[in-house]
């Protein structure tokens, strides 16, 4: 049975494991929301989870592909970094959990 591409592409399904880990409640909402699209970028940017070395995604790459001011991200990353969800690593960051 073939699927079509437009089920194969199911944003948010990482939603209920994301939103049961405990480090969820004590979030704020814009990391939160980073969280959650950061997850469902994952899925089609792998680098994003195992970047390779010099290919992690920089502030300016997760600002863009968030559709956010990086004055912005700055804060969600720093609260994301502080409950080990996020990574910092030479180059940029990595999602840690997800």
């Amino acid at each position: 049975m073939k699927r079509r591409a437009s089920q194969r592409q199911r944003y948010g399904v990482h939603a209920r494991s994301v939103m049961a880990d405990p480090r969820w409640l004590v979030l704020p909402l814009s990391a939160r929301g980073m969280w959650l699209h950061l997850t469902d970028i994952a899925d089609a940017m792998p680098e994003l989870r195992a970047p390779a070395r010099g290919k992690a995604l920089a502030l300016a790459d997760l600002a863009r592909l968030l559709a956010a001011d990086p004055s912005e991200v700055v804060g969600a990353i720093s609260h994301l970094i502080n409950r080990d969800i996020i990574e910092p690593v030479s180059d940029g960051y990595r999602l840690k959990a997800f």
